[in-house]
């Protein structure tokens, strides 16, 4: 009788070695593991060249040069990039920055918002979820809000306009139990000037209020100034203050977004590009920051475009009190196709919540 040969007896006594290695790792995993993501989806284009245009000639050329890169950033692809990213994360709930429709008017009729664009270019938020039913990782809106909406002629002949939101999605046969649903506006907000008058970015937030196996928790997204360091802290400020969504350091709380604000080597340094106060505001409020260090923003406004890199940490995902972060990781750093997924990379996270 043939003995059993060596390299089949290594390869099954490493099969059963490996059994005994995931199957902790996998029992590990609790009742109360919460998976979130955050995750700004880019409205298509960078839009401050209408702010600084000196005339009407030269903001309905940035208008159409705006509007042209949107078309050419191709948000129906990049939502089924976005939506391999969600699927594979497999997160509960993910607070979405710049869920963007774009609209356009009529041939001709170039008045703004006396005559309002109509006819639906793309709703990124309702393309993402169908990218992601597609995908089989189906999702529905928990909450919506928004925050501007804007519209202006072009050199194109028409009008377009733009409607930013702030959205919380919510995975489909997860089992969070949503026990609320609220949304708000900050009362300071940064409202640049534009020959065709003041573009009001009235900017908040979209929350929930959830319980997962008996453990609640609250769970809030945020936009907050990317123009105006000191307005996005006094947003941050509206956030944490008692009477604000966050106001209570009991309940336990995640804080995810856009923050507009990079944590720099200590809570000292807070005179970076991207200024560092609102973020520690909320760390001075009591909130932690449970991720190793992840450079978020930004890509080239051209998403087909290699040349810029991400450099700053601007997207959080913030916990209070006593949340654990026991896996972590980034998406959206490579492109898909040609093209980027979004100008910035998003950054999910599975939280162990405590009672």
């Amino acid at each position: 009788m043939k003995s059993t040969c060596p390299r089949r007896t290594v390869a099954a006594l490493m099969v059963a070695l490996s059994a005994l290695v995931v199957a902790p790792a996998a029992a590990s995993a609790k009742k109360q593991d919460l998976k979130v993501m955050t995750r700004n989806v880019y409205l298509g284009a960078d839009i401050i060249p209408l702010a600084t245009s000196p005339n009407e000639a030269a903001f309905e050329q940035a208008a159409a040069e705006r509007f042209n890169t949107v078309l050419n950033n191709n948000f129906p692809a990049r939502a089924r990039s976005l939506a391999a990213e969600i699927k594979k994360a497999k997160p509960d709930l993910v607070g979405v920055q710049e869920a963007t429709t774009w609209r356009r008017g009529a041939d001709g009729v170039k008045d703004g918002p006396a005559t309002p664009a109509t006819k639906v270019v793309y709703d990124s938020a309702t393309e993402l979820l169908k990218a992601l039913k597609k995908a089989g990782a189906p999702y529905k809106l928990a909450v919506e809000r928004p925050w501007f909406d804007f519209e202006a002629p072009t050199a194109l002949g028409y009008d377009v306009r733009i409607t930013q939101n702030d959205a919380i999605l919510i995975r489909k046969g997860s089992k969070v139990k949503v026990t609320k649903k609220f949304k708000g506006g900050f009362a300071h907000h940064f409202d640049p000037a534009t020959v065709r008058g003041p573009a009001p970015e009235l900017r908040g937030w979209v929350g929930v209020d959830g319980k997962l196996a008996g453990h609640k928790f609250r769970f809030v997204s945020t936009h907050l100034e990317a123009y105006s360091p000191a307005v996005a802290d006094q947003q941050m400020q509206e956030l944490l203050k008692k009477s604000g969504p966050l106001g209570s350091k009991k309940r336990h709380s995640i804080l995810v977004g856009d923050f507009n604000s990079a944590p720099g080597a200590n809570a000292n340094d807070r005179g970076t590009a991207r200024d560092a106060n609102a973020y520690y505001s909320a760390i001075d409020a009591g909130f932690r920051n449970p991720l190793p260090k992840r450079k978020t923003c930004c890509f080239a406004e051209d998403l087909h475009s290699t040349a810029n890199h991400l450099e700053t940490w601007i997207d959080h995902v913030l916990v209070r009190p006593k949340i654990k972060a026991v896996k972590s990781g980034i998406v959206g750093t490579k492109q898909v196709g040609g093209l980027y997924p979004s100008d910035h990379a998003g950054i999910f996270a599975t939280l162990r919540l405590k009672k």
